[in-house]
């Protein structure tokens, strides 16, 4: 019983929808038992299931979403559409490149520059105007891949934020509530930026919305 158990709650403390649609009662036991047992491969009757959900501690759940929301509502909120993202390949001759961009980009204008590195590669977020420019600074060869029609919310956090867990936790697990797909997150403190497709930048922003309005 005890192994069983510990898959179960393993499998909820991973999953913080359920977690919140639980602290707030919404959530039929043997319903989500036998979602466990089908669609998580638990091997174990579901009597033993829906036991160790009975026992499985969310209070701390509902607390912790109402903090983080609280701080979510505190961040102004702001957006960019016709934004394109260029993943290249990260090496030295690419590396060489990256101070051309500013070449390219006026910030004066309004223009955007977002630049992230990982080990193996590099993406750029600029303005679709400036795509063409942008893309002729590499080879062809280097360039991994091309998004384009993405869209922007950039959210200013409150200065509490960086000691709130849970704040990225609940913005992407309602994002994917709505449908909505995350193209690319980065975050500089103060501001936290999300990347959507351009069409679903409206949902989004409600989203953001509606989660004030829960408070």
């Amino acid at each position: 019983m005890t192994n069983i158990m510990h898959e179960v709650w393993k499998i909820l403390d991973t999953s913080p929808s359920i977690q919140r649609e639980m602290s707030r009662g919404l959530i039929n036991h043997s319903a989500l038992a036998r979602y466990i047992i089908e669609e998580k491969n638990v091997n174990a009757n579901i009597d033993a299931v829906i036991s160790a959900i009975r026992r499985y501690k969310i209070d701390h759940y509902e607390e912790l979403f109402n903090t983080a929301n609280n701080i979510i509502c505190q961040s102004a909120i702001s957006t960019k559409s016709k934004l394109a993202n260029i993943s290249i390949i990260k090496d030295t001759e690419t590396q060489k490149m990256l101070p051309k961009l500013f070449d390219v980009i006026n910030y004066n204008r309004g223009d955007v520059l977002r630049i992230i590195q990982a080990d193996e590669s590099i993406k750029i977020l600029v303005n679709e105007k400036n795509l063409e420019k942008i893309k002729q600074l590499f080879s062809k060869d280097k360039i991994i891949k091309i998004d384009e029609n993405l869209g922007e919310i950039n959210m200013h956090l409150h200065p509490e934020a960086v000691n709130t867990p849970g704040i990225i936790a609940v913005v992407s697990n309602e994002l994917a509530m709505n449908g909505i797909n995350i193209m690319e997150t980065i975050s500089c403190v103060p501001e936290l930026l999300w990347f959507v497709k351009e069409e679903d930048l409206l949902r989004a922003y409600n989203v953001f919305y509606q989660l004030c309005r829960r408070i």
